[in-house]
């Protein structure tokens, strides 16, 4: 029995002196946009939200809103803004640093966007997109012909 733990040890003392390499993959999403942003932009740092006033950062992913005199930022939006949907609010993309300084320009500017809810988000224009893909491509023309009444091969 000692002689085979010995014969292992040796075993090890030889692997161990080979030269080790080890690769490591770092996958880093900065700046990747949410779900909830508007579709078509490939790159944005800020987000305006005219709505409520309200800043998102997208690459730290906290928002920066106003509280009385002072600009804060969190990381979720405070309890007021609890019923706002973000999926379909406006989303003004802003490629400044500090975008909350020009916020008297943005509410001006933007203003007409409050109550504007049809941009399209990144999450509905991939839903929309499949959906169109399996309609153009997939089986559905089958369960429309059934719907008609015909077949397989489309005889009636």
């Amino acid at each position: 029995m000692k002689k085979l733990f010995i014969l292992m040890m040796l075993a090890g003392g030889v692997a161990a002196t080979q030269p080790i390499s080890a690769q490591v993959n770092i996958n880093v999403n900065i700046g990747s946009q949410p779900q909830w942003g508007p579709y078509g932009y490939n790159q944005a740092r800020y987000y305006y939200l005219p709505e409520i006033n309200v800043y998102y950062d997208v690459y730290n992913k906290t928002y920066t809103y106003q509280d009385r005199r002072s600009w804060i930022t969190t990381r979720t939006l405070p309890r007021q803004y609890g019923n706002i949907n973000l999926y379909n609010t406006y989303k003004v993309v802003l490629n400044n640093n500090t975008p909350w300084r020009d916020n008297a320009v943005h509410q001006n500017r933007y203003n007409r966007y409050r109550t504007d809810h049809t941009q399209v988000s990144i999450r509905d224009y991939a839903y929309r997109s499949n959906k169109r893909d399996k309609n153009a491509y997939g089986n559905d023309h089958r369960n429309r012909d059934y719907a008609h009444g015909r077949n397989d091969r489309g005889r009636h």
